[in-house]
């Protein structure tokens, strides 16, 4: 054991919520640049191919620059994710070593080593030395034991608090990296040298079978009624939209934030997510769910089969699974579920906007479940 109880009493997690506030100051303040620098381009009165190069460049910078934003996501989450279990294991550590050091007189303290020993040569020494008791063989021999038990309840808060330590260490690494990786892509705007540019993800090895059976009559998603069959035939179905796509205002409150976070998560996986696009979601997420992260279907024919449709994008847990990004897999998750869905979304039609039951709204129809 590398860490002692001086180490861990010495701890300071409060530490790492602060550094997990700033890293989302710094996401704040990068998409904030992001956003207006596309805007800001787009306002511009000017056309022909210099516009367009400059046009271009923009949005590749934003694509680039939402890559290091979801890493600062990422390493906000790292921070502050452990905060709580590294609390707790400082405090556990720290209270069964000052409970062995504060012990009253006239016997005194235990002994406390900084691997959590703990030995109770003081207060037997001080039991010998009373001439007047009765069996001090006895009471010496539970002093032993009480000092054994104390040393393995102090060693083994101590082991929980290092591998507490090297959990949260591997996931402050890890981010770390991406954070590194995302800025080494971003080149150098100055010299104009350009980073490799971000390719379109590969379809998760599970996406080539539909989620759930076409010949079972089941759905991949449903919460209203409106089901969509999951495929009839060995191709994906295609769907053009007709006329402007339906998209509705955009999202505000909480749902915003959470499809904000999925699409800095989308746009880091490769996905080439607009801002736009936040208000087809949140249309989605009203027509499937009425923005409700618990909601569950309990009647149709995928609970049926056991696997009932959950969360804001009413995703089954097969479809769920499939498309998960590492870090978000809790599908009652919002800014998860969303995550997962969209994915589906983009790899099973081709893009947000070409979800059937936007397609079917945007020519006056329905909604149909995705």
């Amino acid at each position: 054991m590398t860490l002692t109880v001086d180490d861990v009493a010495a701890w300071l997690p409060e530490q790492l919520t602060a550094a997990g506030d700033a890293a989302a100051r710094i996401q704040r303040d990068l998409d904030a640049a992001l956003g207006s620098a596309v805007t800001d381009t787009a306002a511009l009165t000017w056309s022909g191919a210099t516009a367009a190069a400059a046009t271009a460049r923009v949005e590749t910078e934003k694509t680039r620059g939402s890559a290091v934003s979801a890493a600062l996501l990422e390493l906000r989450t790292a921070f502050t994710q452990q905060v709580t279990n590294l609390t707790e294991a400082r405090a556990k550590v720290v209270a069964l070593r000052d409970d062995a050091l504060n012990q009253p007189a006239p016997m005194g303290p235990y002994g406390v080593a900084p691997d959590g020993t703990v030995d109770a040569t003081a207060r037997i020494a001080y039991l010998r030395g009373q001439s007047h008791l009765v069996d001090v063989d006895g009471l010496v021999f539970q002093e032993a034991l009480q000092a054994a038990s104390r040393s393995w309840n102090l060693t083994q808060a101590l082991r929980t608090a290092e591998s507490t330590a090297t959990t949260a260490q591997t996931a402050i690494d890890r981010a770390t990296g991406a954070l590194r990786a995302a800025y080494d892509g971003l080149g150098d705007p100055a010299l104009n040298v350009p980073a490799a540019a971000p390719t379109a993800p590969a379809a998760p090895a599970s996406s080539t079978a539909a989620p759930v059976s076409s010949s079972s009559g089941t759905t991949s998603h449903s919460s209203n009624g409106s089901e969509t069959p999951s495929g009839t035939g060995s191709g994906t179905p295609q769907y053009a939209a007709t006329g402007s796509m339906p998209t509705g205002p955009m999202p505000t409150g909480d749902q915003a934030e959470w499809i904000r976070q999925a699409i800095e998560v989308l746009r880091a996986q490769g996905y080439d997510v607009q801002d736009s696009d936040a208000a087809i979601i949140a249309m989605i997420i009203e027509k499937e769910s009425g923005g409700n992260p618990q909601a569950i279907n309990l009647w149709d024919s995928n609970a049926a089969a056991g696997i009932p449709s959950k969360g804001l994008m009413q995703t089954i847990d097969p479809t769920f699974d499939a498309y998960k990004v590492a870090g978000h897999d809790d599908i009652w998750n919002p800014v998860d579920n969303i995550i997962a869905g969209s994915r589906y979304a983009i790899e099973r039609y081709g893009s947000l906007s070409n979800v059937p039951g936007i397609v079917a709204m945007s020519s006056g129809q329905g909604y149909r479940g995705y």
